[in-house]
Parts: structure tokens; C-alpha cells; sequence
């Protein structure tokens, strides 16, 4: 009868995990890895970012954000998927919201990593960085995928989630004089309607829903947005109109 092992995490049978001492555990090439390999599959339990709240730090920092508030916490044990380590200048990268796949050739020996600015928005695991790269940082970041340094370096390596914002921030641009008027007439009979339509342009995502765009918004008023609050409606509407833009996280 086979046996059947079952993992949140899976990682390349070409490589194996290695303590690696005060920085915990790292994997490594066991063979010739060729570029495009899949190297890990990250799984575990979904989370909100406010729900990581409830897990202990070190499963945290195996979690993986795979959207603007979502993330997969780490499995209770560690798992062989869970030590693919940050480098500042990795050899491996994003092949979509859960897989890392290589970006070169490895060698047996190379220990495989990938730039925790290609997945992570979110400032739920932010550190010292002491990964020795020439280029390192020194301090790993969530907002080092804004980096157009790193957006070139990592074009097509990037979570998708993540992809899109670098898109949406190319996009965007101010409210135009009859955008502005367009909102203002038809705010009155369909708030949220007008307000989507308006946030699609200063924000860059010309197809995402209300409530992703609320969720873009200063924390203060996310909330009251979403729950459709009349007060908090009107005052986004007016900075709208008055600046034709709006300010965000």
C-alpha cells in the first residue's frame, strides 16, 4: 500500500534543509536544478493581516502574502517548503501567488532563495537583513517592491497581486475637469457607483471592485467606507473633488 504524506508546503526533492545555526534553517541544491524548476509550493492556514494576530511570531514568519490582505500561515511544524530563505540577490522567484520557481540554473550547493520584495506588501514580517549579498539592503521592507530598481531587476517575478499594483501606480493619474463633474452629478443617486468609478482612475485599477479600492485607503476611514457610512462617503467624494485625487496608505 502506498504511503501517502500529507504537507501545506512542498519543496523540490533536488534540494534538502540545513540549520543554519542563529539564522534557522536554509535549503540547498542536491542536484542540478535547471532555470523555470518549481522549487516550493507555499499552502497553510488563510489569514487577514489582523488575524496573524493570533498566531505565535515564529509560524508568522513562514506565512506568505499572496494578496492585498491575505496571507497563508505557516503549518504548525515546519515543513520542507518553509525554509526557502530572503537573499537581496536570490536565484530563485514568483511563478505566481504560491509557487517560487528558479530564475537561473543552480548548482549543487547553492542554497535556494528568493526576495521576499517579490511577495510581501504587508509590514507583518519585516527584519534586519544579514543575508551577505554584495547588494544587500540591510533591512528587508514591505515597501521594497516600490523600488524601480527592483521592479527591473525582478519584471515577471513578482507576485501577481503585487504586479498589479506596479501596473495600477503606472496607471493612475488625477481626476479630469468632466471626470470630476461626471462624479459630483451622479453621486447623489449612486454614492458607491460614482466613487468606483472615480477611484479606478486615481488609483490605477480600472477593474477592481469597491471594496478593493476602499481597501486602499487610509485605515482611518476603510472601515467606515466599507460599512457605507454617509459621512465618510461625502468626505471622500469632496477630497475628490477638491484635489482630484486621494490620499492613501
Amino acid at each position: 500500500m502506498e504511503l501517502v504524506l500529507l504537507m501545506e508546503n512542498y519543496r523540490t526533492p533536488s534540494a534538502e534543509m540545513r540549520d543554519l545555526g542563529p539564522k534557522g534553517h536554509g535549503s540547498f541544491a542536491t542536484q542540478f536544478i535547471p532555470r523555470g524548476t518549481v522549487i516550493a509550493t507555499f499552502g497553510g492556514t488563510a489569514s487577514t493581516q489582523h488575524g496573524l494576530r493570533r498566531y505565535p511570531a515564529e509560524r508568522v514568519s513562514r506565512s506568505i502574502q499572496v494578496e492585498t490582505d491575505l496571507f497563508f500561515v505557516g503549518p504548525v511544524k515546519r515543513e520542507p517548503g518553509d525554509s526557502i530563505n530572503h537573499s537581496c540577490e536570490p536565484n530563485c522567484g514568483m511563478r505566481n501567488a504560491t509557487q517560487v520557481a528558479a530564475m537561473r540554473d543552480i548548482q549543487i550547493g547553492e542554497e535556494l532563495t528568493f526576495d521576499y520584495a517579490m511577495s510581501d506588501m504587508a509590514a507583518y514580517d519585516e527584519f534586519e537583513c544579514s543575508c551577505g549579498a554584495p547588494l544587500c539592503r540591510r533591512r528587508v521592507t514591505c515597501l521594497d517592491w516600490k523600488s524601480p530598481t527592483l521592479q527591473a531587476k525582478y519584471e515577471g517575478f513578482f507576485s501577481p497581486y503585487i504586479e498589479r499594483e506596479i501596473n495600477a501606480v503606472r496607471l493612475a493619474r488625477p481626476l479630469k475637469k468632466n471626470e470630476v463633474e461626471r462624479l459630483m452629478s451622479a453621486y447623489d443617486t449612486d454614492p458607491i457607483g460614482a466613487l468606483t468609478s472615480a477611484l479606478r482612475v486615481v488609483t490605477g485599477h480600472h477593474r477592481a471592485p469597491w471594496e478593493h479600492l476602499a481597501s486602499l485607503l487610509p485605515m482611518k476611514v476603510r472601515k467606515k467606507l466599507l460599512d457605507g457610512e454617509t459621512s465618510a462617503l461625502d468626505l471622500l467624494a469632496a477630497e475628490l473633488n477638491e484635489t482630484r485625487t486621494v490620499s492613501r496608505d
